[in-house]
C-alpha cells in the first residue's frame, strides 16, 4: 500500500508538473526514472519485511514444539521411574510383606525381590513402635512408625512403671519387660489393629491381677513365680494374634517411701536380733569350750601329778635301794679290812661326823670358832689309826 501511495504521489506530481508546463520532457523522464527506482526500492523493502516476519514465526513454532517434547519425555521418565518403584519390591531377610489386590489379601512375600502391579496391588501398612537408645546412653525413647513390612525377629516392649495394689492394700510401682515374636504375620496384621499396644495392655492388666492376689512380701520373694504365671496367662490370648510371648521379666518393684522405711527398719531390727542371738550363742559356746578345756586341764594336771608322784616314788625307792646296796657293800668292805675289832656302823658314823665337821669348819666368816669335844677327837684318832694300819701292813 505504501508503494502504491508513493507511486500515486509521484504520478500526481508529474501531472502537476505537466499541467504547469514548467518542466521539460527531460525532467519528466528523469522524474519517471526516479519514481520507478523508488518504487523498486519500496517493493524490495516490503518483500524483506514479509520474509523477516515469516522467519520469526517459524522460529517461535520450532521452540514451542521442542518444549512440548521435553515435557513429554520428562513426564514419561517420571512415570516409568514411579512404575518401577511401585512394581519392584525387595524384602530383606527376617522380614515379610503383606500384599493386597484391590483391597483383598493376596499373598505374603518372603525375603527376596518381587514384582507388584501398581494401583492394582499394594502392600498393607501397619502401625509399629520400638525402643530407641543412643550409644553408651541409659536413656531410651519410644518411637512410633508406620511400615509396610513385618519384622519377624524378637521384639521387646518396656511399658514403664505402672501402679499395682497388693493383697494387703499396699500400692507399689512395677517395671516389666515383654519379649515376643510374630509367628503368623497375616493374623498379626488382620486380626489386631495395633499389635504392640495390644500386647502391652494385655500384660499390664494381667500383671495387676496377679499382684492383687499376693502380699507385699510375696511379691518381693516370688518374682520367678510371677514371671511364670504371667507368661502362662498372656500366652493363650496372644496366640489369637499370631504372636508368641517368649519371656516376661519384672526387674524392679518399688514400694512407697513410708513402706520402704518401715521395711528397712524391720530388716535392721532383724539383723540386730540375729547379731545378738549369734553373739549370745558364741558366748555360750565359748564358755562351754572354756569349761571343757579347764576340766581337761585339771584332769590332765591331776594325771600328770599322779604320774609324777609315782615316778618320783619309784625313783626314791630305787635310790634308797641303791644307797642301801652301796652301804651294804661298804660295810662288807670295812669288815673285810678291819675284821671284828671295829664295828662297821661306828666307822660309818665317824665318817659322817667328819663330813659334818668339815662343813662346819668351812664358813665365810673366818673368825668363827668351832668347838669339838675331846672325847670325839679321841674316837676320831682311834679311827684314823685303824685306817692307817692297813696301809702300813700293805707297805710292809
Amino acid at each position: 500500500r505504501r508503494v502504491g501511495a508513493r507511486v500515486r504521489a509521484a504520478a500526481g506530481k508529474k501531472r502537476a508538473k505537466g499541467e504547469e508546463g514548467a518542466r521539460s520532457g527531460q525532467c519528466v523522464r528523469r522524474a519517471a526514472r526516479v519514481g520507478r527506482a523508488e518504487a523498486r526500492r519500496a517493493s524490495r523493502r516490503g518483500r524483506e519485511r514479509v520474509r523477516r516476519a515469516r522467519g520469526g514465526e517459524g522460529i517461535m513454532a520450532d521452540g514451542t514444539d521442542l518444549a512440548v517434547i521435553i515435557i513429554v519425555v520428562i513426564a514419561v521418565t517420571l512415570f516409568i521411574a514411579w512404575f518401577f518403584h511401585k512394581a519392584v519390591r525387595i524384602v530383606r531377610h527376617a522380614e515379610v510383606m503383606i500384599v493386597e489386590r484391590l483391597g483383598k489379601y493376596k499373598t505374603t512375600l518372603k525375603p527376596g525381590i518381587h514384582w507388584l502391579w501398581p494401583v492394582i496391588e499394594s502392600p498393607r501398612e501397619i502401625n509399629w513402635r520400638y525402643l530407641d537408645a543412643a550409644n553408651n546412653s541409659s536413656s531410651t525413647r519410644v518411637v512410633s512408625t508406620t511400615s509396610d513390612r513385618v519384622d519377624m525377629r524378637e521384639h521387646v516392649i518396656d511399658f514403664g512403671r505402672q501402679h499395682a495394689i497388693t493383697k494387703d492394700t499396699v500400692q507399689i510401682m512395677l517395671d516389666a519387660l515383654v519379649y515376643f515374636r510374630v509367628t503368623d504375620p497375616r493374623v498379626a496384621v488382620f486380626q489386631i489393629q495395633n499389635l504392640p499396644d495390644a500386647v502391652e495392655l494385655l500384660t499390664q492388666a494381667t500383671l495387676r491381677n496377679i499382684v492383687a492376689q499376693m502380699t507385699l512380701d510375696d511379691t518381693f520373694s516370688s518374682r520367678e513365680a510371677i514371671n511364670a504365671q504371667l507368661l502362662g496367662k498372656i500366652q493363650r490370648d496372644s496366640e489369637r494374634w499370631g504372636v508368641t510371648i517368649t519371656r516376661v521379666e519384672i526387674f524392679n518393684i518399688l514400694p512407697p517411701a513410708d513402706i520402704k522405711n518401715a521395711m528397712e527398719n524391720q530388716i535392721r531390727a532383724e539383723r540386730e536380733r540375729r547379731s545378738t542371738v549369734l553373739r549370745a550363742d558364741g558366748t555360750r559356746e565359748s564358755a562351754v569350750i572354756k569349761s571343757r578345756g579347764e576340766a581337761a586341764r585339771v584332769v590332765l594336771s591331776a594325771e600328770g601329778a599322779r604320774a609324777a608322784s609315782l615316778l618320783r616314788a619309784q625313783g626314791d625307792a630305787q635310790s634308797k635301794k641303791m644307797l642301801a646296796s652301796a652301804e651294804a657293800d661298804c660295810i662288807g668292805a670295812i669288815k673285810a679290812v678291819a675284821g671284828d675289832s671295829v664295828r662297821a656302823v661306828d666307822y660309818l658314823a665317824a665318817v659322817e661326823y667328819l663330813n659334818s665337821l668339815r662343813n662346819l669348819t668351812v664358813a665365810e666368816n673366818k673368825s668363827t670358832v668351832t668347838l669339838v669335844p675331846f672325847e670325839a677327837m679321841d674316837g676320831i684318832d682311834a679311827l684314823v689309826g685303824l685306817n692307817t694300819r692297813p696301809k702300813a701292813r700293805g707297805a710292809r
